[in-house]
Parts: C-alpha cells; structure tokens; sequence
C-alpha cells in the first residue's frame, strides 16, 4: 500500500476515534465553568456584551463564545451544541497535528502523533467541554508550524498565516502567551546560535528579523481585538496574587495529565525511554524544531514555577501537549528505524498499545464521569419536592445562578445572610439546599485557603446546614453536588 494511502488511512481513523470519543458523554450537565460561560456570555443581550466582558479570572473565552453563540442561534440551545465547537476544533487538531509531524519528522511520526492525540485523555476532556481549550490547543499548533515553517522558508504567506492563528490562539485562550514567549526565547537562542551552530541551524538572520516584525504585528492585532476587554483585563492582573505554596503537586499532576500513566513503573520507564529517543532524534532531524519543543515544554513551566501565582490550572498548559506527543511519536519512529516491514509494524503497534493501555485508566475516567450534576440535582429536588406545602430551595454562593438553568418549575434563592435564610424559613415545613463547589470542601490541599475567601456570611450559612440539615443526596462527580434537607 502507498504511502500516502496508508497516512490517510490512518489519520481517518484518529479522526474516528477521535470523534467517538469526544462525542461519547457529550450531553451531560454542564460543569462549574461551562455554565457561568454559557449563561453570562454565550447568552448575553449582545454581542459587544460577549467581546466587551472578562470575568473574574480571564473566565470569558471569547473566540468560544462566539462560536457557541453562533452554534446555539442555528441548531438550539443544548449541552452538546454548546459543546461542539470544542469538538470540531479538537478534531482538527488531530489533523492539523498529522500535518505539523508529517512536514518536519516525517509520515510516521505525523501519523503515531495524531493517533495518540486521539487517544489523549487530557485532550479528550477539554475537547468535549464548552471552553476554549481546544482552540488552544488547534491554534497552537498552527502558529507553531508557521512559526518553525516561516523561520525556514521566510515566506510572506508563512508569517502571515502565523500571526492570523497566533491572534487566533489569543483570542481562544490568553495562555497562548505561553506559546509567543517560547517562540520569542526560541528565536533569540536561534540568534544567538547562528555563529556558533550556523551549520545546523537553517535559519538567516532576515528571517528572524521578519519573526519579530510578525509577532509584533500578532501582538498589536492581539491588542486591538482584545481592546474592548482591556480595562476588564488590568484590572484582573491587579487582582491576581503571588502566593508561596508548594507547586511539586501541580507539576506532578501536569505531568500525568500530559501522560497519563507515567507515575507507575512501567509507565515511566516506557515513557522516558521514548521521550529520550524522540528528543534524540528531533535532535538529529530537525535541530530548529528541537529547540522549540524543548523550549516549549520547559520554559512556561519554568516561569510558573518561579512566579508561583494563584488560579493557574493544569488546564492552562494544554498547548504544550502537542508537541509531547511529537517527542513521543519520534521515540517510537527512532526505536523502530533498523526494523522492516511487517516486524516494524509489530514493533510500532505494540508500542502504540502499551501507551493506549497505560492511558486506558485516565480514558475510562474521562468518558464515564460526570463533571458536575446540576441537572440531576434539579430533577431529584423538583421529583421530591411538595406540592402543597410549597418548599424552600436554596442555594450558596454563584452556584443558585447555576442551578436556576436546570431549574423548570422552581424558583432558587440565594440568600446573602443567614437572617435573610431565616426569614425565608419562617413558615416552611421542608427547606432544600444546593450545595456544590463549595471551595472548603473541594480546593486542593496545595492551595493557599486564604485566597479563596468565603465571606463571613456565607460560611455561616454553610456552618449551619452542615449542622441542621440532613444530607439527602449526593452526585458524585468531579465536583460534587450535595443535597440537603431540612424538615420541621
């Protein structure tokens, strides 16, 4: 079979199981973040509501919300339409990332990196979440292949692509300022290393010249889309704080979420002999494209691990993913070279499936978990609830707002007192409470508490419910949602 029938072959069938598996638990209830997106932006009065608004910490991603908008506006407001964007453009990443391989390591290590993104738990999840975490992702990739291509060819039409799907990123997720830094440091050890390495290095100094004029261009436009956001955006810098809490759980869990099943023994060994030979052999092929990968997974990192600021997820990092999967799909090429025909196949397909099984745990995970149950909660409320006596729902903090979407024939409170939840007690013979992402409960034992800041209010509230409520029900999930009774 020809080469290139075999690659199309291959990526169509990552395509497949990329899109089962994104697809597979799609409908479920909306999490913490997807719904305070859905209802504040995607569902705002206009649109200079969605391009003008930020959140708290950067919660509005609004190239996604307008993607979402658009979807809901055509085919109706749905978890799984709110949801598709992420799909489709989790989906051309698997694509664009075959391509991205296929240009600079080769048709193989293209096609091995695709299918493990297919397979990638961490993708997986936030590919199949109303959230611009997929278009991170896409949108990295592409600015990366035009950045390395530009720097190589020094095409007017290679560093124009490149600043289009650079603001592209930004817009998706303003972490893409990861990846504009590690392209910036890159090119400066590019720099650097023209005289000392000019024979492996294949890049002219007009050709960096005209990468920072692009990224420049990538920064004003950046700036110019985002202006209406601006003061929304300084004003959340100045919230965000330095904090000196231990940062080895984080970096622990990353590394497990980038690859999943490296904590056990014949993970890690598995995964750093591949990692090792696929360094090695980017390293041999393409020494441009080492350098940035290296840079690209490592210097984010770095600075986050030196800066040490507060809301930073494992989440945030996803762009880096990619290029992991490069380095491991070029260990598997490089520890099968010296092998033909049908044992190189052997060879490459057992590898491929130690790596599926180690991540078999993470995938399992993923599809058959809910998030968070906000609908089901609802349901069981509203299906006990009395018709005559005319029960008290209520919930704490911005999760009433939450439960109100789901809620069809029942009014949440939000009380912002404890003498407010008592004077709406007087004369109720059964009163609920919808507790979930209650932060005591659920902030990881790494973070500093005093960030997170309940108010006295609330947590009197909370102190009280644990107290005289009965616990009726709980959604497991990853956030779970507790429902509490109380009847007179």
């Amino acid at each position: 079979m020809a080469a290139g029938k075999r690659s199309t072959i291959v990526v169509g069938l990552a395509l497949v199981i990329g899109g089962v598996l994104r697809c597979w638990n799609i409908d479920q209830s909306f999490w913490w973040d997807e719904i305070w997106s859905t209802m504040t932006y995607v569902k705002a009065h206009s649109l200079w509501d969605v391009v003008s608004s930020l959140g708290y910490y950067f919660n509005n991603h609004i190239l996604y919300t307008l993607l979402a908008r658009a979807f809901i506006a055509v085919l109706g407001e749905s978890e799984l339409v709110a949801r598709l964007p992420a799909v489709l453009m989790g989906l051309l990443a698997i694509a664009v990332l075959f391509q991205c391989g296929k240009a600079f390591l080769g048709v193989s290590a293209g096609c091995l990196a695709s299918l493990l993104l297919a397979f990638s738990a961490f993708h997986i999840d936030h590919s199949s979440e109303a959230r611009g975490y997929s278009g991170l992702v896409l949108f990295s990739v592409l600015s990366s292949y035009y950045f390395i291509k530009g720097l190589k060819d020094n095409r007017s039409t290679s560093w124009l692509a490149y600043v289009l799907f650079t603001v592209l990123g930004f817009y998706a997720h303003i972490f893409m300022i990861a990846v504009s830094v590690s392209q910036f440091v890159s090119s400066l050890i590019f720099a650097g290393g023209l005289k000392w390495a000019s024979g492996r290095i294949e890049i002219t100094q007009r050709a960096l010249r005209s990468f920072f004029l692009a990224l420049l261009c990538a920064g004003i436009t950046t700036l110019l889309v985002y202006s209406p956001v601006l003061p929304a955006f300084f004003r959340n810098l100045g919230r965000m704080q330095v904090v000196t809490v231990s940062r080895v759980p984080f970096t622990v869990s990353l590394l497990q979420s980038l690859l999943p099943g490296c904590n056990s023994s014949t993970g890690g060994i598995a995964y750093g002999i591949l990692m090792i030979a696929g360094l090695f052999g980017i390293l041999k092929k393409d020494f441009t494209l080492f350098i940035y990968v290296l840079v690209l997974c490592v210097f984010p990192l770095f600075l986050y691990l030196v800066i040490n600021p507060m809301f930073v997820f494992e989440r945030y990092f996803i762009f880096a993913l990619p290029a992991v999967l490069l380095i491991v799909s070029q260990g598997i090429v490089g520890l099968t070279t010296k092998l033909q025909g049908m044992y190189k196949n052997g060879a490459i397909i057992v590898v491929l499936a130690l790596i599926v099984f180690l991540q078999v745990p993470a995938i399992g995970t993923t599809l058959n978990r809910d998030r968070q149950n906000y609908r089901e909660a609802i349901s069981y409320v509203e299906g006990e609830m009395s018709d005559e006596t005319g029960d008290l729902i209520f919930a704490i903090g911005y999760a009433g707002a939450h439960f109100q979407y789901y809620a069809s024939d029942s009014t949440i409170v939000l009380p912002e007192t404890f003498d407010e939840l008592s004077s709406l007690m007087q004369g109720k013979e059964r009163v609920w409470c919808l507790i979930t992402a209650w932060l005591p409960d659920i902030r990881p034992s790494y973070e500093d508490r005093a960030l997170y800041a309940e108010t006295p209010e609330q947590t009197n509230i909370y102190n009280y419910v644990k107290k005289n409520f009965v616990l009726s029900k709980t959604f497991f999930s990853t956030y779970p949602v507790e429902v509490y009774v109380f009847e007179r």
